[in-house]
């Protein structure tokens, strides 16, 4: 009886040794993995200009209401230039006048620096506005005071355009793991995951980076960039 005991037992332990044995190799053949940084950039064009400006009137104290008049105005000869360029009433946004004291060197108030900000925004290229930014020449000529002015660049496909960056980025990563793999003689397919990094969009040539990623809005040309870190299952 106790042989009989001895031998059950000794069958269940080399069954037990051969589950854990096939469990330990099933697990070290999923454990095969390639983990590898892919990269994709595109160059492209903005097709949409955002032109800020500030219009400004000094005053003397007495004289608010002849300043706001002159902001008016000038509001009005601004709107009148951007028509002739093409762009409509409607790209055009206009922020409440801000009146700022002004002091001379004794301390006592002299008047008030009156500021009103106004934003154009130009679509489908935005050349005539842009070209209006580069040479305010019709607006200053008229004695309009410009407290500020510039020029950004957008582009409404951006969000596709990061969706194409992305999926070229992560083919790049499945080309360099089978590069990698194909060295050792691994096949490689599945992808087990996959991380992907901030937008650099910057400047053509430029070497700005940020953990944040970047933005420039200083240049109609851009040049897009993004990286995903893959791990894929090798095999």
């Amino acid at each position: 009886m106790d042989r009989l005991a001895a031998l059950v037992l000794g069958f269940f332990m080399l069954l037990a040794a051969t589950v854990f044995g096939l469990f330990h190799y099933r697990s070290r053949g999923q454990a095969e993995t390639i983990s590898v940084t892919g990269a994709a950039a595109q160059r492209f064009e903005s097709d949409v200009v955002k032109w800020s400006i500030s219009l400004s009137r000094q005053v003397p104290t007495e004289g608010f209401g002849e300043g706001y008049a002159q902001l008016r105005a000038d509001l009005e000869h601004v709107r009148t230039v951007l028509r002739a360029a093409g762009i409509p009433d409607e790209a055009v946004g206009v922020q409440p006048v801000n009146a700022m004291p002004t002091w001379d060197q004794f301390g006592s108030r002299t008047g008030y620096n009156l500021e009103q900000s106004v934003y154009v925004i130009a679509e489908g290229g935005g050349r005539p506005l842009e070209a209006l930014a580069l040479d305010p020449a019709p607006l200053v000529d008229t004695g309009i005071v410009l407290g500020s002015s510039r020029l950004e660049y957008f582009y409404s496909g951006i969000d596709e355009l990061k969706h194409e960056l992305l999926s070229a980025a992560t083919e790049d990563a499945l080309r360099r793991a089978r590069e990698i793999g194909g060295a050792a003689g691994q096949t490689v397919d599945e992808i087990v995951s996959a991380r992907a990094g901030v937008f650099q969009i910057t400047e053509p040539f430029s070497t700005e980076v940020s953990d944040y990623g970047v933005h420039t809005t200083a240049s109609r040309t851009k040049e897009i960039t993004v990286t995903v870190h893959a791990t894929f299952a090798a095999e």
